[in-house]
């Protein structure tokens, strides 16, 4: 069977590195701009999400986004893996967000697709008006591997969900990756909705499936 490097993989539960009891990093050290972004991951990560296409919205003043909202489908828009195809689609995914906390800049994030779960408890949040932008990292592991990797989701909110939601994920960390199963530090996937619309509180879900196994995705059910 031929070894693929991935960032993650179905069945995969990942946790936020910083949770409510890391006491190494503080909220109050985040207020929304560009510059606590890269303190929160690195200016390198920053530049290769902004590379991407990714849309990081500044600002300490980001709009309630508390509720459940479905990307579906889930389309592959830019990549810096080389063997992945542009317009794939993933499994759709489903993103909750609770106890939203705009003083000191943070959420609750719980997000589901494709067999995997994206925790982050303590996540942080941009924006202004209507726009926001989320930011947490996720700890993962692959054999005797671990890594760590960086989760963003952008958009504009509505009263019935997301306009032009953006879903990026980068490996942050891979360190050392000696077994070389993790894709590069700096590089990964940039996913939107293929409909440009993420219904809030949606009351079915949708059965989008991916449509090929992407190397190295490593799993034909995983985004990462």
């Amino acid at each position: 069977m031929k070894t693929l490097k991935i960032i993650g993989c179905c069945l995969l539960v990942a946790f936020y590195s910083c949770d409510k009891n890391d006491d190494s990093e503080t909220t109050d050290e985040f207020d929304g701009s560009i510059r606590s972004v890269e303190n929160f991951f690195t200016p390198e990560l920053v530049k290769a999400l902004t590379d991407l296409g990714f849309e990081l919205n500044e600002g300490n003043t980001p709009p309630n986004l508390e509720g459940t909202y479905l990307i579906s489908p889930l389309q592959l828009n830019a990549t810096t893996v080389e063997t992945d195809q542009i317009g794939s689609i993933f499994s759709d995914y489903t993103a909750t967000i609770t106890n939203q906390n705009n003083e000191k800049l943070t959420i609750d994030f719980n997000g589901e697709g494709g067999g995997q779960i994206d925790n982050g408890f303590g996540s942080f949040i941009s924006g202004t008006e209507n726009k926001f932008s989320i930011y947490l990292k996720l700890t993962i592991q692959i054999g005797n591997e671990p890594a760590e990797s960086a989760y963003a989701l952008s958009g504009t909110i509505t009263d019935d969900g997301i306009s032009e939601a953006q879903m990026a994920i980068l490996m942050l960390d891979d360190k050392g990756d000696v077994e070389e199963v993790y894709i590069e530090n700096n590089t990964g996937r940039l996913f939107t909705d293929g409909d440009g619309f993420s219904p809030k509180n949606p009351s079915t879900t949708s059965k989008h499936l991916i449509t090929a196994d992407i190397a190295p995705s490593g799993s034909g059910s995983s985004h990462w």
